[in-house]
């Protein structure tokens, strides 16, 4: 498949970036795809399994590579580390950057400060993930039927936008457009907040003296699906998400805030002073299906995210 782009570089090879990397061997694309890891032992990992043409270390990229060497630049790394790296780009680079960052008020205001005039830099988050980390776990299904999110910061070239839809589109996702702050706000409810609340779930559940005691004595997991279910991402590559929860304090504190007032409303239904009502809880189910069904706009949810 001929490419738009002769050079590529993923800047962090985890888990997207590898197998964005691995997609797009897969389909034939003419490009020659450079990755960057983070240790000596990645690169050696990567290049066993062929994660890419070429993989260096972020050591040896900044020593002998030179951003203008690439025509498109995917940071694939924290969100911290990539708003420090928008920083290290020439202001003449021509080629086009995006990122695959879960949050993007942080990346778009490192875009704008470094890039006051016309640029190239169109933010993108596809939607899709696992809760493993690492270019050993990558997958060139990760991103078939998901949904990319691009973010525009201001004076990006309108050009560079259709460029990155086209290749959004190429690798299999469908693209919404979606503004910085609007954009945190959203993922603070459908993923920020859900990772920290499985993570408490675990924590929970692990610390009670009951559950402790007959975890040690059951031969197998005492829990059924519902926990497995609830807490899959606990836990999940603890270096990215800490980043994830500095850059989007405000938007997961107020989104926390709604949820407890919520549990609140339920505990004091459960209080046991009160008397339960049976048709009640059918509806409370009945409405709580109906909004995932919703949210999910009733499609299988068995792909991992």
């Amino acid at each position: 498949m001929k490419s738009e782009f002769s050079n590529i570089l993923i800047y962090g090879l985890g888990l997207m970036g590898a197998s964005l990397s691995l997609l797009l061997k897969k389909k034939g694309i003419s490009a020659s795809i450079t990755g960057v890891v983070s240790s000596s032992k990645s690169k050696t990992k990567g290049e066993s399994l062929k994660s890419a043409d070429t993989i260096l270390t972020s050591e040896e990229f900044h020593s002998t590579k030179k951003w203008k060497d690439y025509d498109f630049i995917i940071f694939g790394v924290p969100v911290d580390l990539t708003a420090k790296l928008i920083g290290e780009l020439p202001l003449d680079y021509s080629g086009i950057v995006t990122d695959l960052g879960s949050t993007k008020k942080e990346i778009i205001h490192a875009v704008e400060s470094r890039f006051p005039n016309s640029h190239n830099y169109v933010s993108s988050h596809p939607m899709c993930g696992s809760e493993e980390s690492g270019l050993e776990f990558a997958n060139v299904s990760l991103y078939e039927g998901r949904l990319c999110i691009l973010t525009s910061p201001k004076n990006a070239n309108s050009e560079a936008k259709k460029k990155l839809e086209t290749f959004w589109r190429t690798v299999g996702t469908e693209v919404i457009e979606i503004p910085a702050d609007e954009h945190d706000s959203i993922l603070s409810y459908l993923s920020h907040s859900p990772h920290i609340l499985s993570s408490i779930m675990a924590d929970w559940a692990a610390n009670q003296k009951i559950i402790k005691r007959y975890t040690d004595l059951s031969p197998i997991p005492l829990n059924g699906g519902g926990f497995r279910d609830m807490t899959r991402i606990a836990g999940s590559n603890p270096k990215m998400w800490s980043a994830i929860f500095a850059s989007n304090q405000n938007e997961i504190h107020q989104s926390l805030l709604d949820f407890r007032n919520r549990l609140d409303i339920v505990l004091e239904k459960l209080n046991p002073k009160n008397i339960l009502d049976p048709k009640e809880w059918e509806r409370f189910m009945e409405t709580s299906r109906k909004s995932r069904d919703y949210i999910l706009k009733n499609q299988d949810d068995s792909k991992k995210h």
